[in-house]
């Protein structure tokens, strides 16, 4: 049976969208391979609350009221290949959020608050393909945070307020063919936004948007200048 208030098409697709809904209902069919909350009350994800479950593969929250998600929330869905936590109050996530998901390949954690990222928040993912950080608040970034990464091919790092991009920050992404930079606030700023090699490891990069940040244009970007000169196709 469908767990009220959702509501389940076939026997592998659930929908929840009631916007009293405050927990992830009891009773959740163990056999369903996606599962979505959509503009629900949800404000906290339980470690446990959802799973376990060995055949859920596309796990999506768009529009909650989520602020808090536990370390282990979603460890117990080995299967899972898809993670979509977007349009939420989320300020912080644990280290130990994406603990036990070795088989994630896309994870979308756009349209929150984050501010910041901890430095082994990928560590336990390094399958992930598609990551999509776009919208939010995040001012730095740590220099090795992608270092497990080595299998990602799209990065989408638009619409937040980066200033600089630490040195090395993209050298472990050998596989990247898409980056987005567009609408942060690279400039010049000391000791430079792009420092110079920072785009050199990407050689299967084909897609490149830097639109909407405020450069300026004096010696401090030659690198990014010569760069784009010699890949223009790309940009």
């Amino acid at each position: 049976p469908c767990p009220q208030p959702c509501q389940c098409y076939g026997h592998t697709s659930i929908f929840c969208s009631e916007e009293r809904m405050r927990e992830i209902p009891a009773g959740l069919p163990g056999n369903a391979t996606q599962l979505f909350f959509v503009e629900t009350a949800l404000s906290r994800i339980r470690s446990g609350a959802l799973g376990p479950s060995t055949a859920l593969t596309k796990l999506v929250f768009i529009n909650n009221r989520i602020q808090e998600l536990e370390p282990g929330a979603f460890r117990r869905l080995p299967a899972l290949a898809e993670l979509e936590l977007s349009g939420n109050p989320l300020p912080s996530i644990s280290p130990r959020l994406l603990e036990g998901l070795p088989r994630l390949t896309v994870l979308s954690l756009s349209s929150n608050a984050l501010h910041s990222l901890h430095p082994e928040l990928f560590t336990a993912v390094g399958s992930l393909q598609d990551l999509r950080l776009r919208a939010n608040r995040i001012e730095a970034l740590p220099r090795d945070i992608f270092h497990p990464l080595q299998h990602l091919q799209a990065l989408d790092l638009s619409q937040n307020v980066l200033a600089e991009l630490p040195e090395g920050l993209l050298a472990p992404l050998t596989a990247l063919r898409v980056l987005k930079l567009s609408d942060n606030v690279l400039a010049r700023l000391p000791p430079q936004s792009i420092p110079r090699g920072l785009l050199d490891p990407l050689k299967r990069l084909n897609s490149l948007y830097l639109s909407g940040n405020p450069w300026r244009c004096d010696c401090n970007l030659c690198y990014l200048h010569s760069w784009i000169h010699g890949n223009s196709e790309k940009v």
